[in-house]
């Protein structure tokens, strides 16, 4: 009788010990990712609800969208082992950082990645504002830091212009990069406009910048707002940055030369695809764009 209360007692406690461990193993992978160097800012999302951010909502079918749009590029993605694409739009107002800013929220609210938002509008930077933040630090200031301000200095219109003969003190990445309260994402904020803007993102800083973001963490997707195709030269300078691009037309807005010659400037990287914007006909899955 001893000897089977003995099993008994030690098969108890295996199961005890088996059922701690796994407790223990899914505790580990649903750990809460905590930011130790990157800052965190608390958003209205009222604001952003009002600057057509929506894609956090839960039970709305614009937001249903944008998860639609996410499936869809994920698996794009992940079919040619791609961890970049950039979102671009043939000219200005098409609404291509407003669906820069949804698609990367929705692309952080599924667990098997991070997501990285670089706003690489360097002219009209605008991601912070979606978010309703006020940036100290931003994109231009990391690019122009370290080098001498006889090539940086700004004026009040808040353009980097020529000037002085010192140097900038190094900015580090860390003091830029903001978590705006949803896990998994991570901004790179712009702040003021730069002139000669090809020019610093063909530059060194520029390429070590993005030699860094793409080696840090494996699982990590990584999204850049461009600015229009058709007016400047900065995303051709930028092609070797991301692995894809997804172009954004305004419906109404952008005429079928315009898209065309869009199309054919973004000939040397892979399409993605294409996001109709401000359309007026709904499509059948309740759509709005």
């Amino acid at each position: 009788m001893d000897l089977i209360q003995q099993a008994l007692d030690k098969h108890s406690k295996f199961k005890q010990s088996a059922s701690a461990s796994l407790k223990k193993s899914k505790s580990r992978d649903k750990q809460d990712i905590v930011y130790t160097k990157t800052k965190i800012r608390t958003v209205d999302r009222d604001v952003m609800k009002e600057r057509r951010v929506v894609a956090m909502l839960k039970h709305d079918p614009v937001a249903e969208v944008f998860r639609m749009l996410r499936t869809k590029v994920l698996k794009q993605l992940r079919e040619n082992n791609w961890n970049s694409f950039a979102i671009t739009a043939p000219t200005q107002g098409a609404g291509k950082s407003m669906i820069a800013v949804n698609l990367a929220i929705a692309m952080s609210m599924e667990v098997n990645q991070t997501v990285l938002l670089v706003d690489l509008d360097l002219r009209y930077p605008k991601i912070h504002w979606y978010f309703d933040l006020q940036v100290e630090l931003g994109l231009s200031d990391y690019l122009m830091s370290d080098i001498p301000l006889s090539d940086v200095l700004i004026n009040t219109e808040g353009y980097w212009l020529t000037g002085a003969e010192t140097v900038k003190d190094d900015i580090p990445l860390s003091d830029i990069l903001i978590n705006p309260g949803f896990e998994r994402l991570v901004l790179l904020p712009g702040r003021n406009r730069v002139t000669g803007s090809s020019e610093v993102l063909s530059g060194p800083r520029m390429k070590n910048l993005i030699k860094e973001i793409k080696s840090h963490y494996e699982s990590r997707i990584i999204i850049f707002d461009l600015p229009p195709v058709l007016s400047t030269d900065d995303v051709l300078v930028s092609m070797e940055y991301f692995d894809a691009a997804l172009l954004v037309v305004e419906e109404g807005g952008n005429t079928p030369e315009e898209v065309t010659k869009a199309l054919r400037m973004l000939s040397g990287t892979q399409l993605l695809g294409t996001v109709l914007n401000k359309s007026e006909t709904s499509n059948e899955h309740q759509g709005y764009y």
